[in-house]
C-alpha cells in the first residue's frame, strides 16, 4: 500500500507498533472520509506518535503538532518502506513540519517554512 498524497483523504492509516527500533506489529485502519480536524483526533485518540504522508493540510498538521504528534510529509513510496526508513533515519525526501513535545510546542512559523521545502521540493522534481 502507498503512502497517501494527502493524510486527510488517505483510504485508511497503516499503524505500525515499534519496540526497541523494530516493527513488531501492523494494522490497517480505515478511513471513514472524516475532516481534517477528525482524522487528527482519531490520531491523537489512538496515541500515535508520528504521523507520515505525502501531504498534510495546514489545519491538520497544526492540530497534531500542537498534541505533541511529529508530523513527516513530502515522502513518496510503500508505507511498510517510508516506516521502516523513518525508523532508520534514512527517509528520503521528507520535512519534518514539527518537533513538538509537550514543553516545546512547534511554532507556526517553522510549520509554514516546512510547507515552503516540501513545495520547492516538489516542484524541482516535476
Amino acid at each position: 500500500m502507498g503512502v497517501s498524497h494527502h493524510a486527510a483523504q488517505c483510504a485508511s492509516f497503516m499503524c505500525y507498533t515499534v519496540e526497541k527500533g523494530i516493527i513488531t506489529d501492523c494494522r490497517n485502519l480505515p478511513n471513514m472520509g472524516v475532516t481534517s480536524h477528525d482524522a487528527a483526533q482519531l490520531v491523537k485518540d489512538l496515541g500515535f506518535d508520528a504521523l507520515i504522508a505525502g501531504g498534510i493540510d495546514m489545519d491538520m498538521a497544526n492540530e497534531l503538532c500542537y498534541a505533541g504528534i511529529e508530523v513527516v510529509a513530502g515522502v513518496e513510496g510503500t508505507a511498510r518502506e517510508v516506516a521502516e526508513a523513518y525508523l532508520n533515519h534514512t527517509l528520503m525526501g521528507a520535512a519534518e513540519l514539527c518537533h513538538a513535545s509537550q514543553e516545546d510546542f512547534a511554532d507556526e512559523r517553522d510549520i509554514d517554512a516546512a510547507f515552503d521545502r516540501i513545495y520547492r521540493d516538489l516542484e524541482s522534481t516535476v
